[in-house]
């Protein structure tokens, strides 16, 4: 019954011209990346409340305070911005429209380029934390408010990573897909690329961890100053660790496509 779905379903699929089917793949992966803006949304939201309970706290201070949270909310915008450009090309400039190759296949691609993205809301969620944890921390002790902005902008930098790789396997997937020229079957070489585009959300985690990492170490920074080297340097640490899972999500992405075993 299962295998008379499928056929149905690749038969149906092949009843329609195949720029009508990549174009209706286009749309649905222009869907996917949008969701990432739920991460922007959670931290940007949490950056503006921490601003606004900081300043009914000490209202003198509400400049640095201000200045603080914005800053960090813009950062956290970065991850919507991606994927907000993901899927402006797919819908107006995709280089996959006209493609040569199996249909199925550069379907799949676009559909994976727009999920891949989405492991940038991990990031945001987490720069939103570090924004408003560190505006917090401004508004309790605002003469630190140097060295909790630049603790806070490199840990919202290295919360950004797994946002970035994402990127760069959507981008591929568009512009130097590897399964266009790849012999096999055509629903491995799809399954293929639709796995390299799944892969990489399992960066949301580490995005979310290395911000929560940037928040803690600029609320410390706000509470010691004198030790904004020592704290910094544990922030890195255990970002660097946080990173790992995201690493392993770009390794199997990587072998997805130019190493895969079952072609």
């Amino acid at each position: 019954m299962e295998t008379n779905f499928i056929q149905w379903f690749f038969d149906f699929i092949m009843s329609y011209e195949p720029k009508v089917i990549i174009a209706c793949a286009s749309v649905i992966g222009a869907g996917f990346a949008m969701i990432t803006g739920i991460g922007p949304g959670i931290g940007q939201g949490y950056a503006a409340g921490k601003g606004a309970e900081a300043v009914g706290n000490s209202p003198k201070d509400s400049k640095s305070i201000i200045s603080t949270m914005l800053l960090g909310a813009a950062i956290a915008e970065t991850s919507g911005i991606l994927a907000l450009v993901v899927a402006l090309i797919l819908l107006f400039g995709n280089p996959l429209i006209g493609a040569s190759g199996s249909m199925v296949v550069i379907a799949s691609s676009a559909i994976g380029a727009g999920i891949a993205v989405i492991a940038g809301m991990g990031p945001a969620i987490g720069q939103g934390y570090a924004a408003g944890k560190a505006t917090e921390a401004v508004g309790i002790n605002p003469r630190s408010s140097k060295g909790v902005t630049l603790v806070m902008l490199v840990g919202q930098a290295v919360a950004q990573t797994t946002g970035i790789l994402a990127l760069v396997i959507s981008l591929i997937l568009l512009y130097g897909n590897p399964f266009a020229s790849m012999e096999g079957a055509f629903i491995i070489l799809g399954a293929s690329a639709l796995g390299a585009g799944i892969a990489m959300v399992g960066g949301i985690g580490p995005g979310i961890g290395q911000g929560y990492a940037a928040g803690k170490a600029a609320e410390a920074t706000g509470k010691r100053p004198d030790q904004q080297s020592n704290i910094t340097k544990i922030m890195f640490l255990g970002q660097a660790v946080a990173q790992t899972t995201g690493i392993y999500a770009l390794i199997v992405s990587l072998i997805l496509m130019y190493s895969n075993p079952f072609l």
